[in-house]
């Protein structure tokens, strides 16, 4: 059976549980939607009661502040499709825009492509590129370099830490 943290919070500040499979999750209001008037609600979740009670005090200090963003949900494959047709596509000649999406689609996206763009972390990325080298057919490093310097317009663009 799912167990409620034993502290009472203030209305309205959200609350925090075990589930049945034993992580915790924190649920907290964003307000009211205006269309139907019912709350919107999101969930944090995390292996221990303090790290979600954690997540969830910084979640509030943000909303206070006027500083929140919803996490997104979008994952690296999708960025690169945007990044190509709305920040590449015009600004550079065409064989190297050619260059970029063969980068992407061949190498990047197949790796690193459904990982959720926040979820993207620099060992992933070194774990990429150790792939590409001890792959079958190896790259050179020439070409890893070069997906680097794609792979790093891309997620420059996106506002990413590498």
């Amino acid at each position: 059976m799912a167990k409620k943290s034993n502290t009472r919070t203030a209305q309205g500040s959200g609350s925090i549980r075990q589930r049945p499979n034993g992580r915790w999750e924190a649920r907290y209001t964003l307000g009211h939607d205006p269309g139907t008037g019912k709350q919107i609600r999101r969930s944090i979740y995390g292996s221990t009661e303090k790290e979600v009670l954690k997540k969830l005090q910084q979640v509030q200090v943000d909303i206070e502040n006027g500083a929140y963003t919803e996490p997104l949900k979008m994952t690296v494959g999708m960025w690169l499709d945007i990044w190509l047709s709305e920040y590449v596509m015009d600004s550079v000649k065409p064989f190297t825009y050619s260059n970029y999406d063969t980068q992407c689609r061949v190498h990047i996206k197949p790796s690193l492509g459904s990982i959720m763009l926040q979820k993207l972390s620099a060992h992933s990325i070194q774990a990429f590129y150790n792939k590409l080298y001890r792959a079958d057919k190896p790259l050179s490093a020439k070409s890893v370099k070069n997906i680097h310097g794609v792979l790093h317009k891309a997620l420059g663009r996106a506002n990413v830490e590498q």
